[in-house]
């Protein structure tokens, strides 16, 4: 059995709370509460930080320290539209390239996004929400036009678990799988004209579904 190292049992921790929603975007991760906290030394801590922070969790800023990251909504924004333009530019060239077997797998991806969110699992919709863009855009084939996207499609995970209102709004109903079967239908159909406007409004509706307030956030030593 593998033995898990003191750093990444903080980074799983401090990586568990920020997902879960028990971390304010903004909060100050203090390595001396951590520590008392966690019961370890401040060198693990500090290892973890750096991890998170290249997964653009944390934000390491200079002579401050680190905090839970807390973008401002303009850059939430551009991030989604920079997607929505390089995502249809790679499912337009993948188009010919999909077979009935790649649209099955999809298909299948995509209910078990919507077994996720019946669950309110932020975690597993994130998962195959991720799955089912990356299943189409990677038939592109073009190696920098996926890795932005890949990038891209990270980044904006983070703003929808930290900030979707879906999660924390029990009256909200899901919009993410019936969106996404109507892209994949636009694909099966080839109709590129109306395939561009659906991931528009697609990606549009993931930004005015994004909150702007904190939601049950604690304290850290509240939380470990």
């Amino acid at each position: 059995m593998k033995r898990v190292s003191m750093e990444e049992t903080v980074y799983n921790n401090i990586k568990t709370a920020i997902l879960s929603r028990k971390l304010a975007p903004g909060k100050q991760l203090v390595e001396h509460n951590l520590s008392n906290s966690l019961g370890v030394s401040r060198t693990p801590i500090r290892n973890a930080m750096k991890k998170l922070s290249l997964e653009g969790l944390v934000d390491i800023i200079p002579n401050r320290g680190a905090f839970v990251t807390n973008p401002p909504k303009e850059e939430m924004i551009q991030a989604y539209e920079l997607r929505a333009k390089l995502e249809y530019l790679a499912v337009i060239q993948a188009m010919n390239s999909l077979t009935e077997t790649d649209f099955r797998i999809i298909q299948q991806n995509l209910e078990k996004e919507r077994i996720a969110l019946h669950k309110r699992n932020s975690e597993e919709y994130v998962h195959y929400n991720k799955e089912f863009h990356i299943s189409i855009t990677q038939k592109c084939r073009n190696k920098f036009l996926n890795e932005f996207i890949l990038r891209l499609i990270n980044q904006t995970n983070i703003y929808l678990i930290l900030f979707d209102d879906f999660f924390s709004n029990p009256e909200q109903e899901p919009y993410s799988p019936d969106e996404h079967s109507t892209i994949l239908m636009l694909i099966q159909n080839k109709d590129a004209e109306n395939l561009k406007t659906a991931l528009e409004n697609h990606f549009k509706r993931a930004i005015t579904s994004l909150e702007t307030h904190y939601y049950r956030y604690k304290e850290i030593d509240e939380i470990f």
